[in-house]
């Protein structure tokens, strides 16, 4: 017994060209605000970062004994890691807010003049045919 074929077609989709270019805008827009995020989580791994190493050199100062001297150089290592991944969220979520955008004005220009054709003849999608159900 064959299972049916699902379709990802939608009778009553709400969703409009109008609205991917928009939330296209809106998604580059918030994109780049991620940039400025990754670059404060950068910032705060390099004080953080000094204030560890300052740490760690007192604990050898003071011969402490036991594994805190060991604690403290993985913690700096996983700051370094988290600071250098940052970095790079920081470095790439430009281009990805570029492609986002690139995407929007691509469907804008290809999708948005049909649809203002049928939104001007008084509908608000395409009719409906055999071939969208498929």
């Amino acid at each position: 017994m064959s299972k049916p074929v699902r379709t990802t077609q939608h009778r009553d989709a709400d969703l409009t060209i109008y609205d991917v270019i928009e939330a296209d805008a809106d998604m580059a827009e918030e994109i780049l605000a991620g940039v400025d995020e990754a670059r404060a989580a950068v910032d705060g791994c390099e004080q953080l970062l000094t204030k560890l190493e300052a740490v760690h050199a007192k604990i050898i100062d003071l011969k402490v004994p036991g594994v805190l001297a060991g604690w403290m150089v993985r913690l700096m290592e996983k700051t370094a890691t988290v600071k250098a991944r940052a970095q790079a969220i920081a470095d790439r979520l430009p281009a990805a807010s570029e492609a986002i955008s690139v995407a929007g004005g691509n469907a804008a220009a290809i999708y948005k003049p049909p649809a203002d054709v049928t939104r001007d003849m008084g509908h608000t999608r395409p009719a409906e045919r055999d071939y969208h159900n498929e």
